[in-house]
């Protein structure tokens, strides 16, 4: 495998990050773990295309000019962190799968201000996979502009949530899933930015 086909799979591991994240956010909706286990079977692939590309990349690296061990180099980083992206949508599944075992409920208002900063998160993902084909230096600043405002949504919610917690309006256990789930989603905003950031 060469340096464009390994560029290649790296887009479709984003491109399955983003199938993933779509999976979520209909077991989120509709309290369905048919959903959420074929999210974490897909998350089982990003990690194989992960060893599978970085073993392809090592393999170049060992007969490649310094040039063309730095464009590796960024390609490796580019890779670990998109398996990074599938563990932070694994564990927003994992605390989806606990709020639905436990039949935790969150209010609306709760439901509506994580709908938002998830559906953010989602544009910085899709913006990143079309900065991975177009390298075009307009997506990458919408994809950065993008993750900063979700990093604020993150901030804002999470000082909400924690007011209605002190109020009893939610359960401890059921604002420590809510607060994973915000972190979870930040992060994977946050991964996208440093993405783009590598081109």
């Amino acid at each position: 495998m060469d340096a464009k086909q390994i560029g290649l799979k790296a887009i479709s591991m984003a491109d399955k990050v983003y199938e993933i994240l779509n999976l979520i956010e209909e077991g989120f909706m509709k309290n369905k773990m048919d959903f959420l286990t074929a999210a974490m079977q897909e998350e089982d692939e990003i990690n194989r295309m992960e060893r599978l590309l970085t073993d392809d990349i090592m393999g170049l690296a060992r007969k490649a000019t310094a040039q063309n061990r730095k464009k590796l180099s960024v390609m490796a980083q580019m890779v670990e962190m998109l398996e990074r992206m599938g563990d932070e949508a694994a564990g927003l599944v994992e605390r989806i799968e606990v709020k639905v075992h436990e039949k935790l409920l969150f209010d609306e208002e709760a439901v509506t201000q994580f709908n938002e900063t998830y559906g953010s998160m989602k544009a910085s993902v899709e913006m990143m996979r079309d900065f991975l084909r177009t390298k075009s230096p307009v997506v990458k600043k919408n994809v950065i502009d993008n993750g900063l405002h979700v990093k604020e949504l993150v901030e804002r919610y999470r000082v909400r949530h924690a007011d209605r917690l002190v109020r009893g309006a939610c359960t401890p256990m059921g604002a420590n899933m809510y607060f994973d789930m915000l972190d979870f989603t930040g992060n994977l905003a946050r991964h996208s930015s440093n993405i783009v950031k590598l081109g």
